[in-house]
């Protein structure tokens, strides 16, 4: 290469890093008590349905410890208001109170994230409680929540 055509190539590489950073500007939720709202910006995404949109703020840190997924079950996912929702139970077989933080990706059937919420709910030694995370979005097709992470 020359040395025209390697700067070229150079800030070729620049400008496409810096879009890719630009891109990936994620930020993780903030907890709220049940029911818990996300609003993520969406972007069209080439392949979605029309009105349907990738959600860009998407948390990359989530709060996920496997023994304590065990206690949470997601018993519903369906259409709500504006958007869609997902709800279940939180169960704490302990001899101590858990609070729970419960993260949602509602996504396409292909994967795709179109939406995210959380929610917290603090559960009594023995007991159970109900949970709900609804997110404001343009449903796919097919919508699926999927249970990301239980911290």
């Amino acid at each position: 290469m020359t040395s025209t055509h390697a700067r070229r190539g150079r800030w070729a590489i620049a400008l496409t890093l810096l879009g890719a950073l630009a891109l990936a500007g994620c930020t993780a939720g903030e907890q709220e008590e049940t029911p818990t709202t996300s609003s993520a910006t969406a972007t069209n995404v080439n392949g979605l349905p029309d009105g349907v949109q990738q959600a860009t703020e998407v948390p990359t840190e989530v709060a996920n410890t496997p023994a304590l997924r065990a206690n949470v079950q997601v018993s519903a996912c369906e259409a709500a208001d504006g958007g869609w929702s997902a709800s279940g139970t939180a169960r704490n077989p302990g001899d101590a109170d858990t609070a729970y933080t419960i993260t949602i990706f509602f996504t396409t059937d292909g994967g795709t994230v179109i939406g995210t919420g959380e929610t917290k709910v603090d559960v009594a030694a023995g007991e159970s409680e109900d949970w709900t995370v609804t997110a404001q979005l343009t449903p796919a097709p097919t919508t699926l929540c999927v249970l990301r992470g239980v911290g």
